[in-house]
């Protein structure tokens, strides 16, 4: 039955979302863990559905567990398609670490390689969780110092709002009275 299954059109992409269905995780859980968007594995989900035939993604992924049992395949050999060539070097033993602007390197050692959300003003902390964060990182200080800012700006913005629909009413009033 697997024979007459094209797992070979299957991406790396389609098979580690794959994998992570079979791990039962969930759409946002194999994004972070990919560093994707979540709409993203959901469209490689689909897409692998739609390739193997399955009724859903998890039989999907149940297939290709089955698959990857039958055919000896290790979880985390690299996916190549078109099969192997002679032409293709093996990877170097150690591969250099990249180092990106604003984040951790990636595949550091004993690190989870994470890349960390990148911050429009380096030197302010906003009061409100960030994509791809799990949590507001402010201090308690840094809060504090959040509600009277919040507070002002409010009013600010309400004293705008205010001054604006006096000078409108104004406005209306003496066109209203050349008018007539």
């Amino acid at each position: 039955m697997t024979d007459a299954i094209p797992f070979h059109r299957l991406t790396r992409r389609h098979r580690e979302c794959l994998r992570g269905v079979r791990e039962l995780k969930g759409s946002k859980e194999i994004a972070e863990e990919l560093g994707i968007e979540k709409s993203t594995v959901d469209k490689y989900l689909t897409e692998a559905v739609k390739v193997l035939g399955a009724r859903n993604r998890r039989d999907a992924a149940l297939q290709l567990a089955a698959h990857e049992d039958a055919s000896d395949t290790p979880a985390d050999a690299p996916d190549k398609m078109g099969g192997h060539s002679a032409r293709l070097a093996d990877p170097p033993a150690d591969p250099p670490m990249p180092v990106t602007p604003d984040d951790r390197i990636v595949r550091a050692p004993g690190g989870s390689g994470e890349r960390l959300p990148a911050q429009r003003f380096p030197g302010l902390s906003m009061p409100i969780r960030r994509k791809g964060q799990r949590g507001n990182d402010l201090t308690i200080g840094g809060r504090l110092i959040w509600i009277p800012a919040i507070a002002i700006s409010i009013a600010i913005g309400f004293g705008m709002l205010m001054t604006g629909l006096q000078v409108l009413t104004g406005l209306i009033a003496a066109i209203t009275q050349r008018l007539s």
